[in-house]
């Protein structure tokens, strides 16, 4: 759940299509200069208010330029021109709109979020215009000539329009769009609910027992003297983790299960409602029809037959594991044990194991992992694999003082530039996930526009005396969102509608789900590793040979938990009318095998659901399955070897969306790709 929305479009978050900046997009010359262009984040509330309504002024002009085009309308003045407009708007609002999700001063996530909010609704206007669609489609009907990357372009915008209604009676359209705005605003109003959401639990010292005392030392207290134990992701996860306290822990996860609360509960049922009727009206039988239509999967008959594959092969894994959790736990309780295995033990008990079974001590490790030493180590893997450098650059201008900046270069050339985001701050996105700030593309005078991304993730900040120090499970976090930067910044595509992660969704997680494999290759763990006290010592060898035989540990329930997601978020979407708890609750026990705890709301705090993977969750397993395929060529021809990272680079990194996703993989592999890898992968 970690590492949910991968990759905002921002400004236009929902906008089907998208293309370069300022400059426009054109054919790229042969001989390759770039231009960058620095954004600007430091802005008032008034200025992000004027900003956000004169861009739409703006845009809205040279709309209506297009739209008078009619049957005049060709490539160049129809689909290239609005790509153009689209883009400058983009430009202009993006860099402000991401301070939604990490600004430190909560009136400028307020504007920003209210901004975002409000070119959602123009973007359902934009490709409701009746106008602009009749000048793209008759410049399609010209398209003839086009080279693929221009059709494309064409295609991807008359088949957005279509999908925004265009094709249905002026009364229905009208309808339409009042439902899709309306869908927008709950959508705003769910993520700001779990952004903002702010609930904790008081615990004696005592109820802390088991919890690292370096945990127990960066928690506040309350007037009471308590220790307060918040539901945000670095205190949740150590607890339930670590504390021995049964009680303790399921008072903290029955607080975490409630967040969004009955009014994201509310908003969730109504977009259910809202999507169906959008999906009928266009034709889909309903929402997940809708959305897979434009998907590898295409239609949700093989989503479920690909899930119930899966369901298959790991059921039995599953039901073992869950047995050997219950006997761990009779072990641990002795007759105090109430011979259930409830939520809130199975984060505990798998823990235990890691420590029983295979001697592996999460906390003890993490001292083999502080942050600077594991950025050093991967900076040098990517770099090593992809045939670039990174360059720290404290000149840039960022939007917090622990934000850190890089320029990717190659030889001397800035291709590219990422910051890193990495701490927790009140009100800031609480996932991990890498956002595009300026995508990158082709411009009309041969240079080419400067991608720009960001990772944003949660990790623990250093405290006095100890740097930041990661679980291993978080080195992986952080290589996947790694893997998503150079994904979105490694980009060669002519437009930005293809950049980067601008490809289907069942396939974006598959680049990093592949290099995640690297952080349990020994080698790559001792580049990785160096304890915060000594720099020098490096995960000791039997150590990391402990936690390789570990990865498979409970995997039948981890992927359990994700074949319950997947199959839930295709229940919402093809019968939304259900019961959402109900539901939840059915899928968590036959799939899962552990009930979710009673009088909670857990799909009020699944905000997947409601950014952006609505009817894709699936596409997190799909990838996957692609993912560990494409890892063969570099077990066969080395984990470091720069050919095979350089056609990686090459194939899937940087051509982005401008083929389809088979066309890439078939690429990079040589052959058609399959599954036996991934069931491989999890030891079946």
């Amino acid at each position: 759940m970690g590492r949910g929305l991968l990759s905002r479009r921002l400004g236009l978050v929902l906008l089907v299509v998208v293309g370069c900046q300022k400059m426009g997009c054109g054919t790229k010359s042969e001989s390759m200069k770039y231009r960058l262009w620095e954004p600007d984040f430091k802005f008032s509330v008034a200025q992000i208010e004027d900003r956000c309504a004169s861009e739409q002024a703006s845009l809205t002009a040279r709309l209506d330029a297009i739209g008078k085009l009619g049957k005049g309308a060709d490539f160049q003045s129809g689909c290239l021109a609005l790509e153009r407009a689209l883009n400058d708007f983009q430009e202009s609002l993006s860099p402000l709109i991401f301070l939604k999700y990490v600004s430190d001063k909560p009136e400028i996530r307020e504007a920003a979020g209210k901004c975002e909010s409000a070119v959602e609704q123009y973007r359902v206007e934009i490709f409701a215009r009746e106008d602009l669609y009749a000048s793209l489609k008759s410049a399609s009907e010209k398209a003839a000539s086009l080279n693929p990357d221009d059709k494309k372009l064409m295609d991807e915008f008359v088949l957005a329009f279509k999908r925004n209604g265009l094709e249905l009676s002026k009364t229905d359209r009208e309808k339409f769009i009042e439902k899709k705005k309306r869908i927008v605003v709950l959508e705003t109003e769910f993520s700001k609910e779990l952004i903002e959401w702010n609930d904790w639990v008081e615990l004696t010292d005592q109820e802390l027992e088991g919890v690292p005392e370096s945990f127990k030392q960066r928690l506040k207290k309350t007037p009471s003297g308590k220790f307060k134990v918040t539901v945000q992701y670095p205190d949740y996860y150590p607890f339930m983790d670590n504390a021995s306290n049964a009680a303790a822990r399921k008072k903290l996860e029955h607080k975490f299960y409630l967040r969004g609360g009955v009014k994201n509960r509310e908003r969730l049922d109504e977009t259910l409602r809202l999507r169906d009727e959008t999906a009928k009206m266009l034709g889909y039988a309903n929402h997940a029809a809708y959305v897979l239509d434009d998907r590898m999967a295409k239609t949700p008959q093989a989503v479920a037959t690909f899930l119930e594959n899966v369901g298959s092969r790991i059921k039995a894994k599953a039901l073992s594991d869950l047995k050997e959790l219950q006997a761990a736990k009779n072990a641990d309780l002795g007759a105090q044990s109430d011979g259930a295995f409830h939520s809130h033990d199975w984060r505990y008990y798998d823990n235990l194991l890691k420590k029983t079974k295979y001697r592996v001590d999460t906390q003890a490790i993490k001292e083999y992992f502080p942050l600077e030493v594991v950025n050093k180590g991967m900076f040098e893997i990517y770099q090593t694999l992809l045939g670039v450098t990174f360059v720290e650059d404290r000149t840039l201008q960022v939007w917090h003082p622990s934000v850190q900046a890089y320029r990717v270069k190659r030889g001397d050339t800035t291709v590219a530039i990422f910051f890193m985001d990495l701490f927790p701050r009140e009100g800031k996105y609480g996932h991990a996930a890498a956002f595009t700030i300026v995508q990158g593309c082709a411009n009309e005078d041969g240079t080419y526009q400067l991608p720009i991304s960001s990772i944003v993730a949660n990790f623990n900040p250093p405290t006095e005396g100890k740097p930041s120090l990661l679980e291993h499970s978080e080195v992986e976090t952080l290589f996947h969102e790694f893997g998503h930067i150079m994904h979105q910044v490694l980009t060669t595509a002519t437009y930005a509608s293809f950049s980067g992660t601008s490809v289907k969704r069942d396939f974006v997680e598959a680049p990093s789900q592949m290099l995640e494999n690297w952080v349990w290759d020994s080698s790559a763990i001792k580049k990785l590793s160096g304890h915060y006290q000594d720099k020098t010592k490096t995960l000791p060898e039997d150590q990391i040979q402990r936690l390789i035989q570990a990865k498979l540990l409970n995997v039948g329930i981890r992927y359990s938990r994700q074949l319950l997601f997947a199959t839930l978020d295709q229940r919402y979407h093809t019968n939304p009318n259900a019961d959402t708890t109900e539901v939840y609750a059915e899928l968590a026990k036959s799939l899962m095998h552990i009930p979710i705890p009673e009088g909670t709301l857990p799909q009020a705090g699944f905000g997947h659901l409601m950014g952006g993977y609505d009817s894709g969750y699936y596409g997190y397993l799909w990838s996957e399955v692609y993912a560990q395929d494409m890892f063969t060529r570099f077990e066969k021809e080395g984990l470091l070897n720069p050919k095979t990272g350089g056609d990686y680079r090459t194939w899937i990194l940087e051509k982005g969306g401008a083929l389809e996703p088979m066309d890439l993989i078939r690429g990079f592999l040589g052959r058609a790709p399959n599954e036996d890898a991934f069931y491989r992968s999890l030891g079946l």
